[in-house]
């Protein structure tokens, strides 16, 4: 029995040790994410397009964005509920709230601290 104890102890410290290397190794990527929703939604546009990569800027550009983002209510948390990390990124998905309580689905995929592909749905409009 004590064997059993040792090894399942071993285990939970494994898995520990595996979800604190993940929240370390991705936590960049979710301040990316996470403050390009609340620049966005705040009217900051020229700061939340900072966060796309380059080609993104270009497919999108400053006009369209305020378009998109021009009567959205301020998100005021985001969160991640699902992050995976590959030597291709890190892709996580979320939900953004505002202080009226509506919600929208967020999903990100993040490459060197740059948001290569986003998507927010369906966006809180005022």
């Amino acid at each position: 029995m004590k064997t059993l104890g040792k090894i399942l102890l071993a285990l939970v410290v494994l898995v520990g040790v595996v979800v604190l290397l993940v929240d370390l190794l991705t936590s960049s990527d979710r301040t990316t994410a996470r403050d390009f929703v609340l620049l966005a939604s705040t009217g900051e546009y020229v700061a939340a397009r900072q966060l796309l990569h380059d080609e993104l800027q270009t497919q999108f550009p400053l006009d369209r964005f305020e378009q998109v983002f021009a009567d959205v209510k301020p998100y005021s948390d985001v969160s991640f509920s699902s992050v995976e990390t590959s030597g291709s990124g890190t892709s996580m998905t979320g939900v953004a709230t505002t202080d009226d309580d509506c919600s929208s689905k967020v999903s990100f995929e993040v490459l060197r601290d740059r948001i290569i592909a986003f998507n927010i749905a369906p966006l809180c409009r005022r």
